[in-house]
């Protein structure tokens, strides 16, 4: 790692919550026995009232996440671990306003690595915990598709390869960018993809999660006894350890997505440790809740 530009904000410049530290600037640094884990947001998504929740309550997310922080803007995180092999985990949107909105804004990643001196060479492993846009954009160039980490070995589980890049079942199509540099990537022999439970690097560990999108991933960080699961978006907020029941509307088998978050929820109970979605107000680690 070396001396990084920060390459600014993009098109979050200028944006009411570019600055916000419960989205676009939210940081957290995660001890996990002697490693930190790096927590940055690349930008923002905007919750509808009916993103979150059940059948009979779909607005119960927006409301129990509203008295605190107003409309919920939540962030699109990133996670760094340095060592001797340096992880991302994630890449958020990139500079793109989908649809040009002010919904889901990203651009935040690689000015936010470049203030910790790390450039995109620097990576080494990218694991990605599935191909949503707002967690896959910044894998490419927008103006060519060139892999942005393109020293990285890139793992994503192999449901999600198949459905979003294969068969392009998704119902909203990845972006030609993202496309072609996951194609570049898996020509020169960069890509692994994932099946079941696997280790991935020193003290990161694949946890198959499927139900969020067919081939989703946790990851769990781990270092002298002591864990986080970076849980992608089987979970939105950390009132979802409390709420099994809350699906997102995003979800492509809501049933599946279901048994993932109690397979969460018995991971936690079994063996300790804190949970962390991307999208988590404040980017800030969960606990297990008693029952």
């Amino acid at each position: 790692m070396s001396d990084a530009p920060d390459h600014g904000h993009g098109v979050l410049h200028g944006r009411e919550y570019a600055a916000d530290p419960v989205t676009t600037e939210a940081v957290n640094e995660i001890r996990v026995g002697d490693r930190t884990l790096f927590a940055v947001s690349d930008g923002f998504l905007l919750m509808s009232e009916g993103f979150l929740g059940t059948a009979g309550h779909p607005t119960a997310g927006y409301e129990a996440l509203a008295p605190q922080y107003g409309t919920p803007r939540m962030p699109l995180g990133c996670f760094f671990l340095p060592g001797e092999q340096n992880v991302l985990i994630d890449t958020g949107m990139g500079p793109v306003d989908a649809g040009g909105r002010g919904m889901l804004v990203g651009g935040n990643l690689l000015p936010a690595l470049a203030r910790m001196g790390v450039r995109p060479d620097d990576i080494d492993v990218l694991v990605l915990s599935h191909l949503h846009g707002d967690h896959s954009g910044t894998i490419g160039q927008l103006d060519s598709g060139e892999p942005v980490f393109g020293n990285a070995r890139t793992f994503v589980g192999a449901g999600d390869w198949d459905y979003f890049v294969e068969r392009g079942a998704a119902p909203m199509p990845m972006a030609g960018h993202t496309s072609e540099a996951l194609r570049q990537l898996e020509a020169r022999g960069q890509v692994t993809l994932l099946d079941g439970d696997t280790d991935i690097a020193p003290g990161v560990q694949r946890l198959a999660a499927p139900g969020h999108t067919p081939g989703h991933s946790f990851y769990v960080i781990h270092d002298h006894g002591e864990r986080v699961l970076v849980v992608g978006d089987a979970m939105y907020c950390p009132q979802q350890l409390g709420e099994l029941e809350w699906g997102a509307v995003s979800d492509v088998d809501p049933a599946l997505a279901r048994q993932t978050r109690e397979r969460l929820e018995q991971d936690l109970e079994a063996h300790g440790g804190g949970a962390i979605g991307c999208h988590f107000p404040e980017l800030k680690v969960a606990r297990a809740l008693s029952r």
